[in-house]
């Protein structure tokens, strides 16, 4: 298992030479042009428009061409009587062609009218639901890349704290040579020592978690490296100026919420269009024929040649069909004043989730200051230990008490920050903001 795993990373190196350098812009702008999801709703769109236009092409004239032929195996014959003597008569010709065109134009037609005016709310239904799925997609990186940053923040964290204790493990070995220390002071260092370089794994594990999430919404190579700019802490300096900028009255901009306004619409227009089947329609109809006549003993040139056309107008008009029109009404007024009730019910929700994110604004806000300082606290109190440790006046567990609480403060500093940073992400995806997007 060991050798194959030898024998593949060569490869898996050579396919991930270049590093893509990506700041959270470029991780939208290549994630809405690689992501299936989105393309998916692109091309939605696309069939939308030309289901509209299949609607529309019902308005036009509808032509078609026919041609025919038969051949009378025995033609019909029929008895007349003259004078008390029958006779009998042959009628028609051994063949028949016909060739010709016909053609109908609807003139009233008030369902496909109808019909054609919620092939709109279709179309403006696809729309809102691509930009949903950009909203959605643009949340889901935005988050993923803030959980990216968390992770390298945090590997920092360990990377200082292992450095610390790495330090401090070489000054009690030597002393332990020295014969200062006793063994079991040594040991005690060597075992926390390795404990750091512990979670300096995870802590890079999490990151290479981190890196696969953000690749894969992005639609990049798995196996192609990225690396991405900036720390958590340089969004602290725009934190207060975003949070002043919210507006919370923006939920009309709502996918949702728009999404169920468009489909109440389109109740609206199914009701018209069930309306519509009480009223008459009135169709015109043209057609044009040219036939040819004769016997096999006669040259084609000699055939009966005629024309023949025919002008009609067709008036439907609905009298009775057992209630069913009545009943089908009654089925969609219920679906409509259903879907209200939905739509308030979905209302209350993202009222709920808008100050559910809001007051977690507001808890990280308040969280990150304290955080900070206890960071800068926990750092100070790290050093202090190791000079009270070196000239005497201190323990080694006064030591693996601050840097537990150095570790314990920044890691919970990135934390705030992240919840900051994640809670706003979800508010802005609340509010339909696509600002990011376009």
């Amino acid at each position: 298992m060991a050798t194959a795993m030898i024998c593949v990373l060569p490869f898996i190196g050579l396919r991930a030479q270049d590093t893509l350098i990506v700041s959270l812009p470029k991780a939208l702008e290549i994630a809405l042009s690689k992501s299936p999801t989105i393309k998916v709703a692109d091309k939605e769109i696309v069939r939308v428009d030309y289901s509209k236009k299949e609607k529309f092409a019902a308005l036009y004239p509808t032509i078609s061409g026919t041609g025919s032929y038969s051949r009378n195996l025995q033609n019909q014959k029929s008895v007349i009587s003259f004078n008390g003597v029958p006779t009998v008569l042959e009628f028609g010709v051994d063949n028949n062609f016909s060739a010709g065109v016909s053609a109908s134009l609807p003139i009233i037609a008030p369902t496909l009218w109808a019909t054609l005016k919620m092939s709109e709310y279709d179309a403006q239904l696809a729309l809102e639901s691509a930009r949903s799925s950009k909203i959605a997609l643009a949340n889901q990186v935005t988050k993923a890349y803030y959980t990216l940053l968390l992770a390298q923040d945090s590997y920092d964290v360990f990377v200082k704290s292992y450095n610390n204790t790495a330090e401090n493990t070489r000054v009690i070995a030597d002393k332990y040579k020295q014969g200062v220390l006793s063994e079991y002071e040594w040991i005690r260092a060597d075992v926390q020592s390795r404990n750091a370089q512990s979670n300096i794994v995870s802590a890079q594990s999490a990151v290479n978690l981190s890196k696969q999430q953000l690749k894969m919404l992005m639609g990049l190579n798995m196996f192609s490296e990225i690396k991405v700019e900036g720390k958590l802490s340089d969004f602290e300096k725009n934190m207060y100026g975003d949070v002043m900028s919210l507006d919370t009255v923006a939920l009309r901009e709502n996918t949702d919420l728009k999404q169920f306004d468009i489909k109440s619409k389109q109740f609206d227009q199914t009701l018209q269009i069930q309306k519509t089947a009480w009223y008459p329609t009135l169709g015109a109809s043209l057609s044009y024929s040219y036939n040819y006549m004769g016997n096999d003993a006669d040259k084609f040139s000699d055939y009966t040649k005629f024309p023949a056309s025919m002008l009609g107008f067709s008036l439907s008009v609905p009298i009775f069909q057992g209630g069913s029109r009545y009943y089908k009404y009654k089925q969609i007024k219920i679906q409509q004043d259903e879907l209200k009730d939905q739509r308030d019910n979905l209302k209350k929700s993202v009222e709920l989730q808008m100050i559910t994110s809001l007051d977690n604004i507001k808890k990280a806000i308040a969280k990150i200051e304290s955080d900070k300082k206890a960071m800068s606290q926990a750092e100070k109190a790290m050093t202090i230990s190791k000079t009270r440790y070196d000239v005497g006046a201190g323990t080694f567990l006064d030591i693996t008490n601050s840097e537990l609480a150095y570790i314990q403060a920044g890691l919970s500093y990135n934390q705030s920050i992240y919840d900051y940073l994640s809670a706003k992400a979800d508010l802005e995806k609340l509010f339909g903001k696509d600002s990011k997007i376009k």
